[in-house]
């Protein structure tokens, strides 16, 4: 909930927020005043007779005098936290007369102070079925849907909110945030269209943000995003959706920057995935084991960020066996690579690093077998061919060799490959003469 507009969803008991003390003394003041309006109200309910002729044709009225002293009490233990004992004066005056809705509205707030989102929503629908023009109540009856999961019934408690104030900011933002829930982003935007400035501004482009990039408009989502975040640089959603739309853009650094951010102020799973996602696809190994050590011990049960794990891990061994390659350790490469190769048959890296160190200790006959099953998966890869001839041609099968030759010749770069070029030409000659005198070999 955005600083200014959280007042709107806030009652005793809910946690405490980002703003500064200056702020919630104004809010403190404010829910002072709500008391003080609350028991006019009350006051007027009870002075019109609610609605009701025969309250005031009773002889006594103390009923009547019954339920605002009761109604005054609660009030004041509401204000002193004294939640329950407020509900239970509240609930006594509601005995006396169940028709009066200021009663209604603060029995509400009490539960959700209680956390009794459920019986709060029953008790803000009475409070609007007897008053049904009373805006904040249908504001806080969508609170309080809110809270029990019925977006359904939000929406309409906030829809009619907004009708009976069309300049209810409240009520406009929260019916943006339900139509982006539902990827109505059209109808988000067309919310959002009148609040352009003020206390909202942040959130506000927030969530057109949010609504843009559902319409697959990135650039002009990081726009928006962008002048939410310059209000409020430490606003962990906003970056959160500002890397979801970098992402989008695959400008996957940018991304990043804006997750880690997002991350470090409210860590949550779904985000960690995306930040090792984004580390791996740039080839930053060390960088995402490190992460997903500390995001694994956060969220230990993410499938997720297990299978992040263990995509790491294999990168990481990958590297090192590569590392090794490079450093001419060939045999010690050779048997970093092949429990890889082992694990996923499938992936090329580790096969092509395998094979070439095969290549390197001489050990032609297994170099050939690794060479072939990638050049059956990668036909068009030239540089396969040309270490298939070699490996034949070493172990005197001439025919094959040649074949592979030729096969690299035909796929060959004249720049990339010139080298290997050259020796195969230079070698073409003496080994047609060899594979014509040599036998076919045996399949």
């Amino acid at each position: 909930m955005r600083p200014g507009w959280s007042w709107m969803m806030r009652g005793p008991g809910t946690p405490f927020d980002r703003r500064s003390l200056s702020e919630r003394r104004r809010v403190k003041s404010a829910a002072g005043r709500r008391v003080q309006w609350a028991r006019a109200l009350l006051a007027g309910w009870l002075w019109l007779g609610a609605g009701q002729p025969s309250l005031l044709a009773q002889s006594p009225v103390e009923p009547a005098a019954r339920a605002a002293a009761l109604f005054e009490a609660g009030q004041n233990a509401h204000q002193a936290g004294k939640l329950s004992e407020a509900l239970g004066l509240y609930d006594e005056a509601l005995a006396l007369d169940d028709a009066l809705a200021p009663i209604h509205f603060q029995r509400g707030m009490a539960l959700l102070g209680l956390n009794r989102p459920a019986e709060a929503v029953a008790a803000f629908e009475r409070c609007v079925a007897h008053q049904p023009d009373f805006r904040r109540g249908w504001l806080r009856l969508g609170a309080a849907a809110l809270k029990i999961g019925d977006a359904a019934k939000a929406e309409r408690a906030f829809a009619k909110a907004l009708e009976l104030n069309p300049d209810d900011a409240a009520a406009r933002l929260q019916l943006a945030r339900l139509a982006l829930a539902r990827a109505a982003a059209p109808a988000a935007l067309e919310l959002l269209a009148p609040l352009d400035a003020g206390d909202a501004e942040a959130e506000v482009n927030a969530l057109r943000g949010q609504a843009l990039l559902q319409m697959n408009r990135p650039a002009d989502a990081i726009a928006a995003l962008s002048k939410a975040i310059a209000r409020e640089p430490s606003w962990a959603e906003a970056r959160r959706r500002r890397g979801d739309a970098y992402a989008a853009q695959n400008d996957l650094e940018a991304a990043l920057t804006d997750w880690q951010a997002a991350y470090a102020a409210a860590p949550e799973s779904e985000l960690a995935g995306d930040i090792a996602g984004a580390l791996l696809q740039l080839n930053r190994v060390d960088a995402a084991q490190s992460f997903l050590k500390s995001a694994r011990a956060a969220f230990p049960a993410d499938a997720r960020l297990a299978a992040f794990a263990a995509e790491a891990a294999r990168d990481g061994a990958l590297a090192q066996a590569a590392q090794m390659l490079r450093a001419g350790k060939f045999a010690e490469s050779a048997a970093a690579y092949a429990p890889l190769v082992a694990s996923d048959p499938e992936a090329a890296a580790p096969r092509a690093g395998l094979a070439t160190a095969l290549f390197k200790l001489e050990r032609f006959g297994e170099a050939a077998q690794n060479f072939e099953i990638l050049r059956r998966r990668q036909p068009e890869i030239a540089a396969t061919y040309f270490f298939l001839g070699v490996c034949y041609d070493k172990m005197g099968d001439y025919r094959a060799a040649l074949a592979a030759y030729e096969a690299f010749l035909a796929r060959a770069d004249g720049v990339h490959n010139r080298l290997e070029i050259e020796k195969v030409q230079l070698r073409l000659p003496s080994l047609r003469r060899q594979a014509e005198q040599s036998k076919p070999r045996k399949p």
